[in-house]
Parts: structure tokens; sequence; C-alpha cells
């Protein structure tokens, strides 16, 4: 989308080599992937020699219709012009995508919620914390602990930091982040 001149989606969406290289590194042959925005399409065609299926959702429709027009993609990638957090997810994803630092906290649980509905196992982001790049175990059941010193991450979309007793706080707890289900900014 083009304002004052400039294409935001060209400007924006492309990322630094290290966050795709990550992507790439944490799937498998036997993934089946959903790229959630998945822009020009240049991370869902670089993943398909190394996984089974990749389904590459983007919202946008020109820059669907510029990326098909400009990329002969391997016959393992399908390609959707759809919004990710209303179209029906397939069964047996085991992997997704989802590189959107813009992603709203609801919007990143509502992802959430619907990856964990149809199985999905795993999800590289850099939503939840809205820098780097993350992989994060779906299947994680651990609640919050409100006594546990450090970070935690939940799957509602919401980071924080604990420091019940400051002589808690350690090397290890400044370096370390916990995965949670359930947290205090939860609204479930």
């Amino acid at each position: 989308m083009a304002i004052d001149g400039i294409d935001w989606e060209d400007r924006w969406s492309p990322y630094d080599e290290e966050t795709y290289r990550f992507a790439l590194e944490v799937a498998h042959p036997e993934d089946i992937v959903v790229d959630i925005g998945a822009g020009d399409l240049r991370l869902a065609v670089r993943m398909a020699p190394r996984v089974r299926r990749v389904y590459a959702i983007e919202r946008n429709r020109a820059v669907v219709q510029r990326a098909t027009a400009l990329h002969v993609y391997p016959d393992n990638v399908v390609v959707f012009c759809a919004d990710a957090l209303t179209w029906p997810l397939p069964q047996g994803i085991t992997l997704a995508v989802l590189l959107m630092r813009h992603c709203t906290r609801d919007h990143f649980a509502t992802h959430v919620r619907r990856l964990k509905d149809v199985g999905c196992r795993r999800l590289v982001t850099n939503a939840r914390w809205k820098m780097g790049v993350e992989l994060i175990d779906l299947q994680c059941r651990r609640r919050y602990d409100p006594y546990l010193a450090g970070w935690y991450a939940c799957h509602c979309g919401s980071v924080g930091f604990n420091a019940p007793d400051l002589d808690q706080i350690t090397t290890e707890t400044l370096n370390h982040v916990v995965d949670v289900v359930v947290c205090p900014k939860c609204t479930v």
C-alpha cells in the first residue's frame, strides 16, 4: 500500500537474513507449515524444499498478485489471499510462521488459539516481543507462577518480569524466559 509515495509493504515486510535463517533452521522435512502474513512469498519459497507443504497466507491482494506474477514457486507451496485471522486453517499444520512485529496482543492470542485448535505444535514469531525471533512450543502447559522471579512470556501475547523477592533476581533470571499459558494479563 503506497502512502505519500512510499510502498510500506516493500519497505517493512522483508526481514533480515538472520530471521529467515532461524525460521528455516527449525523447519523439518515432515513439517506442514503455515506462513501467516506471507507477503511477497520470499520465506515460503525458501522453506518449500525443506518441508512437505507450505500454506502461504497473505491478505493484501496487490502483494499476492505481484508475488505470484514474479515467482515460479514449487508445487508444495499453496498461496491464499485471505485474512489469516478468519481463514479456515487446515488440520495437520505442525509449524507456523508469524513474522509480524506490528501484530497486536489480541491478534497474537487469536492466532495462537487457532493454531492450537488445528494441532500445530510450534510457532516461529517476532510478534510477542516485537524484536528478535523465537520458537514457541504451542504444547506448553506451564502456568504462570507469581512467586518465580524472572521474565515470562505468555501464549496470550503478554510478556513481563516478576520480582516477588529482589534476592531471587540473578543473572540466570535476567537472561531466561519462562513460557507460560496463563498469566495475570490473560482475559480468559
